[in-house]
């Protein structure tokens, strides 16, 4: 994906995904928590506007597609 389409996280951004991180429901979901602190770590978020940036189509004739088949997707 283009840079152009990172969101700067904000102090806000950085207190809401430290709250939800310790949320009790996280505690057994390590990928959620890897997830979290990787935006954190990299201090942009994406939001899903983003992967239309590559083409209008992408989304449900490839990514979705894509990650159903390969069963690369947070539970």
């Amino acid at each position: 994906l283009s840079p152009n389409v990172t969101i700067t996280l904000n102090d806000n951004d950085i207190k809401r995904a430290k709250q939800i991180r310790e949320y009790p429901w996280f505690s057994g979901k390590k990928p959620w928590r890897d997830e979290i602190d990787l935006m954190l770590k990299h201090g942009f978020k994406l939001e899903v506007e983003a992967l239309i940036s590559k083409d209008i189509s992408y989304v449900t004739e490839q990514y979705v597609p894509d990650r159903l088949r390969d069963r690369d997707f947070l539970d």
